[in-house]
């Protein structure tokens, strides 16, 4: 037994070398990265100018939560995933987005990485905890109800109606996640949404999934997809490239700054772990990396945070000025409700929650269909 016990010990050492795609980076910027001198950086309505803003741009991009790959993580129920590398990088995109989101929400835009209660709960609710509240098996859940099996692809529109879903159990955050269809935003329909009783506005989260071209992006979108990047109230996007999805951050010149899922950690098990002071240098890194706009995929959702109506206003306004005129228009935008139109419905939560209860189906990585948001998957991503 001794002989066999070795060789499996080996074999499994292999395979966990395999599924490591490289040692995760938690130092500087890197070379490779090749942000430029000289030349600004923006990031969510924010300013820098490397070399100078070095130490201010390095300690903006580590306060934000950084989540990837993960293994030997409590099996997706009905599954026996327990890693969700080669499929789980939209998920975790999207876990980025929101807990930048609820981090803006509980805090400010200009938050930095600091050890408290508020962020110690906000980063417990994204461990890989059939119990947490965004995990990647919650997510996983949420996408079942909406037509995507576990271990299948997640788009962008996908894995932002799963938070919006996921969102609406838990009111106690008060907070409201409103994703744009069809490149239609109605100014009215959203305020119905963030204003139950007509009169009290809930913070608002707005994500705007986008299509920029058929197979590749159409530069004429290029100047208002940076300029999604310098507003104030935006957390971000998520998209990628064919076959890997990326967190943006921002933009240098005609390249956008990411946070990249593809490296695989070893999960923390919450058992092992004291939840009120949560180990937490490997959801953060001060590592970004740049693509070009001919990488990008052409699907793409931006992302706005809206404390207040004014905020949401402003958001309009600029909305109006820039990314809706002109030729490179990301999407349409209108005050009113156009009479052919159905007036907006609010789900109840039971409704929401009779299809969340679907059951999980396994699926083959390997197998899985294109999603129809752009993105297919890999055996090796």
């Amino acid at each position: 037994m001794g002989d066999l016990e070795a060789t499996l010990a080996t074999l499994n050492n292999s395979i966990n070398n395999t599924i490591t795609d490289y040692t995760p980076v938690f130092g500087g910027v890197e070379e490779k990265s090749q942000l430029l001198d000289g030349i600004e950086i923006q990031v969510m309505g924010r300013s820098y100018v490397l070399p100078d803003d070095v130490a201010m741009f390095e300690r903006d991009v580590e306060s934000f939560l950084w989540f990837s790959y993960r293994r030997n993580f409590r099996a997706i129920g009905g599954t026996t995933y327990t890693s969700d590398r080669g499929w789980g990088c939209m998920l975790r995109c999207i876990q980025m987005l929101y807990s930048h989101t609820l981090i803006r929400h509980s805090f400010s835009r200009d938050w930095r990485w600091t050890k408290c209660p508020v962020y110690n709960s906000i980063l417990r609710d994204f461990l890989d905890d059939p119990n947490g509240l965004y995990s990647i098996q919650q997510i996983a859940k949420a996408g079942c109800s909406a037509g995507k099996d576990v271990g299948t692809w997640f788009g962008p529109n996908t894995a932002a109606q799963s938070i919006r879903i996921l969102t609406e159990f838990h009111k106690e955050l008060n907070l409201t996640v409103q994703v744009v269809m069809d490149n239609f935003l109605c100014i009215e329909d959203i305020k119905f949404f963030a204003k139950e009783d007509d009169v009290t506005w809930t913070p608002l989260l707005l994500i705007i999934p986008l299509r920029l071209g058929l197979s590749e992006c159409n530069n004429i979108y290029i100047d208002n997809i940076k300029h999604c990047f310098k507003i104030e109230q935006s957390v971000g996007a998520v998209g990628g490239r064919p076959n890997s999805a990326f967190y943006f951050v921002g933009y240098q010149k005609d390249k956008l700054l990411y946070l990249d899922p593809h490296v695989t950690q070893e999960s923390l098990c919450p058992d092992d772990i004291d939840l009120d002071n949560i180990p937490d240098d490997t959801y953060h890194t001060k590592k970004v990396d740049l693509l070009a706009w001919d990488q990008l995929d052409p699907s793409i959702a931006v992302a706005f945070y809206c404390k207040t109506e004014h905020s949401f206003d402003d958001l309009c306004q600029q909305f109006r000025e820039t990314i809706t005129a002109g030729s490179g228009s990301l999407f349409e935008m209108v005050a009113k409700r156009p009479a052919y139109m159905t007036p907006p419905r609010r789900t109840p939560v039971d409704k929401l929650l009779e299809n969340y209860s679907a059951e999980y189906d396994e699926v083959n990585t390997e197998d899985a269909a294109s999603d129809s948001d752009g993105f297919e998957i890999i055996s090796n991503s």
